[in-house]
C-alpha cells in the first residue's frame, strides 16, 4: 500500500525532479528528495504504529 502511494506521488514530483535538475537547481532538488523520504518514513512509522495497536488488540480477542 505504501509504495503503491509512493508511486503516485512520485508522478508528481518526478516533473519537479525533472524541472530542477534540468535547470541544475540543485537545492530544490534535494529539499524535494528529502521531503519525499521523510514523508515515506512518517508513512511507515504511522503504519507500523497502526499494525501493533492492531494486532494487541487482535491478541486480546
Amino acid at each position: 500500500m505504501i509504495i503503491g502511494q509512493l508511486l503516485i506521488s512520485m508522478v508528481g514530483f518526478r516533473v519537479l525532479f525533472e524541472l530542477y535538475s534540468a535547470n541544475f537547481l540543485m537545492a530544490r532538488f534535494w529539499t524535494v528528495l528529502v521531503v519525499l523520504f521523510a514523508l515515506a518514513f512518517t508513512i511507515t512509522k504511522l503504519r507500523a504504529c497502526l499494525e501493533r495497536k492492531v494486532s494487541y488488540y487482535a491478541a486480546i480477542r
